[in-house]
This record gives structure tokens, sequence and C-alpha cells, in this order.
């Protein structure tokens, strides 16, 4: 029987490091940095007392070394060299979620223990929604719903969403291990991330939103077998959260495409970045610096290349407003092949590890978080920059949790929890 007792902890110390970072990476950004350093240094005593830093190299690092490529290359050949070198320190935001993902993925932690973090980043982000909406509507300090250390309202809905998944494949594959107190608090849980999602307005995060929805009443229907309750479930939590939320992101879709302006200005942000991709199209301008060039430059650009220079086709912004527009022009092909590769990978590990008849429990719900945070970050991806920051650390720290359930060339699980007294004495 699976203990969620702490002191069936492996590395009691690390994990708790773990845990704190969870909780935090939603509400505040100083405490975020300093757990993500403080769970490394932890992360890296233990493997050094344990000689065991999870097994040889696979194709996980490789995705993550090349991520990590993608972004040096760029700062070193891009196309625009600040003075100030925020293009080098830039690539501190794939190191940071590169490093928390393979240390995870390489930790060995019990399913117990994993499914606790789930638990925690869902909680810490429903606590962050509630101060977000305090910020904005009770005291009028913010203009959106913006989670604290996340920040725009896109880029909070990004990550609420994928906690929504979180929260609704725990509900929807442990239904029946869960106690009646842990159901109510994830359904609430569930119906506050939705009504978030829709009172935010974010057309792509909210319609995402509800297909995941969907597919956790699909697997609650069949592995918690409680057949057409789930699907009823999942219409009333939709039809509440509307009410609560409100339809601004439907009611805006209709009015701007009745407007012929359903991109809102996207395609004018993708004319700019993508004219001086076209100047640098191997390694990118550098990251960071999509709109760090002025009119000139840009008409110089667009004159080179043969083509008259319209002002109104473009539009400035700090970044291009989706996944891949924006790695293109910062990173080039070069590091949008690493983008690929690992979404690539990813949904193909997705596809090939698909929950099985008879598949513990544990292992579903994880599986289901990780395919949440790929789905989020690939389909919101087009619309909306995905896979940076404390996003991206979510959706990687999902997929660090599942791989590892699934056993790798490092400890599983179940090697992990086999000898707990030598646990105990790490930290």
């Amino acid at each position: 029987m699976t203990s969620f007792s702490w002191r069936d902890w492996r590395f009691p110390v690390e994990f708790a490091l773990l845990l704190a970072l969870a909780f935090v990476l939603p509400l505040r950004e100083a405490p975020k940095n300093i757990l993500w350093l403080a769970y490394l240094i932890a992360w890296l005593i233990n493997r050094i007392g344990a000689r065991n830093f999870g097994g040889r190299l696979d194709v996980w690092d490789l995705l993550m070394a090349g991520l990590l490529a993608g972004g040096y290359l760029a700062a070193q050949f891009g196309g625009i060299h600040r003075a100030d070198g925020n293009q080098w320190l830039a690539v501190n935001d794939i190191l940071r979620y590169a490093l928390l993902f393979t240390c995870v993925r390489r930790a060995g932690y019990s399913d117990a223990q994993k499914l606790a973090v789930l638990a925690m980043l869902v909680g810490s982000c429903v606590l962050a929604e509630i101060e977000a909406i305090w910020n904005w509507k009770v005291i009028g300090k913010r203009r959106a719903l913006e989670l604290i250390s996340v920040g725009h309202v896109n880029h909070s809905a990004i990550y609420m969403a994928i906690c929504l998944g979180v929260a609704a494949g725990l509900l929807a594959t442990m239904w029946r291990a869960l106690r009646v107190p842990l159901r109510v608090a994830l359904g609430v849980a569930i119906l506050a991330l939705m009504s978030g999602l829709f009172l935010g307005g974010s057309r792509a995060a909210g319609a995402t939103g509800v297909l995941l929805l969907l597919a956790a009443a699909l697997v609650a229907a069949r592995a918690a077998h409680i057949g057409r309750r789930a699907w009823i479930a999942v219409g009333a939590v939709i039809a509440v959260a509307a009410l609560m939320g409100g339809t601004s992101a439907l009611d805006r879709q209709l009015e701007w495409g009745a407007r012929n302006y359903s991109l809102a200005q996207r395609d004018l942000i993708w004319n700019r970045g993508l004219a001086g991709w076209r100047e640098h199209p191997v390694f990118g301008l550098g990251m960071e610096n999509y709109g760090h060039f002025k009119e000139d430059v840009l008409k110089g650009w667009v004159t080179a290349q043969g083509r008259p220079y319209v002002a109104a086709e473009y539009a400035g912004a700090p970044h291009g407003h989706s996944l891949y527009i924006n790695t293109l022009v910062e990173r080039g092909l070069v590091g949008l092949a690493g983008v690929l590769a690992l979404l690539g990978v990813w949904g193909w590990w997705l596809l090939r590890h698909r929950p099985k008849p008879g598949e513990p429990e544990a292992r579903t719900a994880l599986w289901f978080a990780s395919g949440s945070a790929w789905l989020v970050t690939l389909v919101i991806g087009f619309a909306n920059t995905t896979l940076h920051h404390e996003h991206a650390m979510l959706a990687l720290l999902a997929l660090a949790l599942a791989v590892n359930s699934r056993g790798t060339r490092g400890e599983s699980s179940r090697q992990a929890g086999a000898d707990p007294q030598s646990n105990h004495a790490r930290a």
C-alpha cells in the first residue's frame, strides 16, 4: 500500500525543498529563485553521497542539451548583440527549467511523493488565483487576472490551464482511492481554475481547458467506472464556471471575427519578427531580442529583401506571441529544431506509454498531468509564447515526474523506496 507519510520520503530535506518550490512557483519571484537553487544544491549533495546520479545519458538529456545549445548559439551568433549582454542572461531561463527537469527526472521519488508535488502545484495555483482576483477586482492593484510570479494575463492563463489539467487528472484517475474531502477539494480547485480561465478572457487557454476537462471525463468514465456521471459533472463545471467567470473570451472572438481581427494584430507582430529572422535564419536575433530593433532597421531589412516597406503591415511587441514564431526569430532554425524535437519526443512518449487497463492509478495521474502540460504547451503555443519561465518549469516538472514513474535507466520508483533506512540517513 502506498504511504503518504513524510517519514517514508526519499531524501526528505531535498524533497521538502521541491515541495516548497512547487508552492511558491506562481506566488513569489525571489523565494522561487532561492528554493530552486537550494533544491539543486541538496539534490547534488545527496547524489554525490549516494554515488548515483540516476543512470546513463539518454534522449531526454540530449533534448535538454539541445535546448541549451540553441540558446547559447543564438547568444553568440545571433543578429543582435546588446551592450548589456541580455541575450546571454536570457539563456538562464532555459538553464533553470532544464536543470529542474533533469534533477527531478533522475531523483527516483516514489509515486506518493510525485502525487504530493502535483497536489502542491494545484493548491498553490488556486491560492495564486485568489490573490490575483483580489489584486484585480477588489483593490485595483492589477488591471487583469495575473498570478504574481507569472505575470501577464496570457502567461498566467497558460499556467492555470496546466494546473487545471493536473487537478482534473488527479480527480479522474484517483477517484476510487481518494477520500471524500480530497474529492471535494479537487472539485473546488477545478471549478476555480476553469472559472479563472473564463474570467481572464484568454481564448486559447479557455478552449484548451474545456478540452482537458472532456479528456478527464473520458478517463474517469473508463478508469473510475462512473460512466455518465463524469460527463454530467464536467458539463456542470463548465456551465458554472462560465456563469462565474463570464464569456468575455467568446464575446471577444465573435466581435473580432466580425471585424476580421481574430489574431489581434499577431500577424503584424509576426511580420515584424520574421523580417528579422530572414536576415539571420540560422541562429536568429538572440534571445529576448524579438522587439529590440528600431523602425529604420526593420525598413532596411525589408528593403534589402526586395519587398516594399509598408508600416501598417508591422506591429511591435517584446515577444512573438507564439512559441514557434518567437523561437524561430530569437533562436533561428537551430533553436526551433530543439523545441520541436522536445515536443515531438514528448508526444511520442505520451502515445507509447498511454494508460492500459489495470495501470496503477498513480501512473495514470502522472501521465495525464504530463499530457496536459504537453497539450497546453503545444496548442496554446500557436497563439502565445509558451515554454518559458514559470509555466515552462511547471510543464517540464510534470513531464519529469511522469517519465520517472515509468522507469528509466536510473532508479525506478520501486527501487527508490526499497531502502527507507538509507533514505532517511541522507538529506
